[in-house]
């Protein structure tokens, strides 16, 4: 019953395409560019009356979506309030804090 076990591997450099014998590719020293070369240059912003009030009414439709009610904020934790994880964390760490 072949194929128990744990499966075998085999990894030949033939593969990769270097042959017996064949020295590695030279490797690089220098850092790699942070960003790739641009290939077309970007479009300058528009400027005037019309392209400032599209910008505006934009930003005003975006502050309106943030009030709608899909748009889910993170709950603040509510002051005076400590669950039973603080307490028993300040019970075993701090040996003078009393529940």
């Amino acid at each position: 019953m072949a194929g128990r076990g744990r499966g075998h591997r085999t990894f030949s450099v033939e593969i990769v395409g270097i042959g017996k014998g064949e020295n590695l590719p030279p490797s690089s020293v220098q850092p790699t560019p942070l960003f790739p070369p641009l290939d077309h240059k970007p479009v300058p912003l528009q400027a005037g009356e019309e392209a400032e009030y599209m910008l505006a009414l934009k930003q005003d439709f975006r502050g309106a979506m943030k009030t709608l009610p899909f748009y889910i904020r993170p709950a603040a934790p509510k002051k005076g309030q400590h669950g039973v994880k603080d307490e028993l964390w300040h019970h075993i760490c701090i040996p003078s804090f009393k529940l």
